[in-house]
């Protein structure tokens, strides 16, 4: 039974605010490693085509594009007693437990592909809502000091989840079917809903909405809707908010196409089994997560933008080389190593390109700029996968390999742009609308 007297405050202590990120992150990454990463294996595995796992998950990553109407929601319509955030924190993880658990009426994938991405968008609904909640928490409770550490906690957080879960998801859906793989995220996630209740934001926060006290001890601001659009819109309209907008939308379209392309290269081309390319992207998203941990520092001293900056580099390099390798493309430990890579760069760049984002926004209109920043990339993430569906029957992997290469050449030129010294003290002031 859950103590109702906690004492665990994000205000408080940075330790909580970054195992909460860390603990979060690790729930949104539960749904990935099952619909994003071992399901794509899967479904290849069992006969779809390209075209169907493109469109399977551009549909399935919509929520996630168009999670910017949840933001002003937020913003406009909190529950202070509970905090500013935490209320919609819960109701969200709930909503992705039960979200889940739809996944169970599905019994033959391959003939309900409809229903299929139907549940795939309901549960990312629910996981993108959570995530815009603990995104804007924190923005609002993290100072500009442990950003790069609480980013590098949150995608350490994250990669676990979707490593383990792609692991024992690519496992399961082998062995038993996608009815126990549901119901075994489920759980999960039920277990991460149950350590959310004893965390609060302020001392003096209502534990659950019927208990005593709060709201607690933050000060409260005007969220109206004149205000948070009236001053987002400046915001919005900056010079450096444009160059992040157009980073998030390159970022995603390399990442929406390499998570289409790469699953079936893997199963496809270079003969892995769905177990066997879940095992890899677990183990070596598991590793990207500690190599990603050990970067938050790094941010917080160099910046994001020299970070990002490399990452982007190494990843157009490697997929350049993989492209101009093929004669080594039978050569199970050489595939194996570059794949492995790709991997590894995942969470890596995922730490970078969330700083980048959040270092500009204002704690003030969080919840709805870091959103649309988000949505943004994921937008282009949806693109992405659409984009290699449609022209995959067209073109060998070589060329995809290269056309890859070439928009992470143009992702580092559109970096190159970003001046984060345009807002030197870190806390944008949202202007009086007029």
């Amino acid at each position: 039974m859950i103590a109702m007297n906690s004492n665990f405050y994000l205000v408080g202590s940075a330790r909580i605010r970054f195992f909460t990120g860390m603990m979060m992150y690790f729930a949104q990454g539960i749904p990935d490693g099952l619909l994003a990463i071992a399901m794509p294996a899967w479904l290849a595995a069992q006969g779809a085509d390209a075209g169907d796992i493109g469109s399977y998950l551009a549909v399935i990553y919509l929520p996630w594009a168009f999670k910017l109407i949840v933001g002003p929601l937020m913003d406009r319509y909190q529950f202070p007693a509970m905090g500013r955030r935490r209320a919609w924190v819960l109701a969200a993880q709930l909503g992705l437990t039960f979200s889940l658990l739809t996944l169970i009426t599905i019994d033959h994938p391959m003939n309900q592909f409809g229903l299929l991405m139907v549940c795939g968008v309901l549960v990312n609904i629910f996981a993108a809502t959570q995530d815009v909640a603990v995104d804007s928490m924190a923005i609002e409770l993290v100072p500009a000091a442990e950003q790069g550490r609480l980013n590098a906690s949150m995608s350490f957080g994250k990669a676990i989840g979707w490593a383990a879960s792609s692991a024992a998801s690519g496992i399961i859906l082998v062995t038993w079917g996608l009815g126990v793989a549901a119901a075994v995220a489920a759980c999960c996630s039920a277990l991460i809903f149950l350590g959310c209740l004893r965390i609060r934001e302020s001392e003096g926060d209502r534990l659950l909405p019927w208990s005593e006290g709060g709201p607690g001890s933050l000060p409260a601001i005007d969220n109206s809707y004149s205000r948070l659009f009236g001053g987002l819109r400046a915001l919005l309209w900056s010079r450096i908010s444009l160059v992040v907008i157009a980073i998030m939308f390159l970022d995603g379209l390399v990442g929406g196409y390499g998570s289409a392309l790469t699953p079936l290269a893997a199963i496809n081309l270079f003969g892995f089994s769905t177990p066997e390319w879940s095992n890899l992207v677990a183990t070596m998203g598991l590793l990207g997560a500690v190599v990603a941990l050990g970067l938050g520092p790094l941010i917080d001293r160099f910046g994001a933008k020299s970070m990002q900056s490399f990452i982007i580099l190494v990843v157009a390099a490697h997929t350049f080389l993989l492209a101009g390798t093929q004669h080594y493309w039978q050569d199970t430990l050489y595939v194996r190593v570059m794949m492995s890579i790709w991997v590894l760069l995942g969470p890596i760049s995922m730490v970078c390109i969330i700083a980048l984002a959040m270092a500009i926004c204002s704690p003030q209109v969080s919840a709805t700029q870091f959103t649309i920043y988000m949505s943004i990339g994921n937008l282009g993430a949806s693109l992405g996968s659409e984009a290699y569906g449609r022209v995959a029957d067209k073109t060998s992997f070589v060329q995809n390999f290269t056309l890859m290469g070439f928009m992470g050449l143009v992702t580092l030129i559109v970096v190159l742009f970003y001046r984060r010294h345009e807002y030197p003290s870190g806390d944008v002031v949202v202007p009086e609308p007029n």
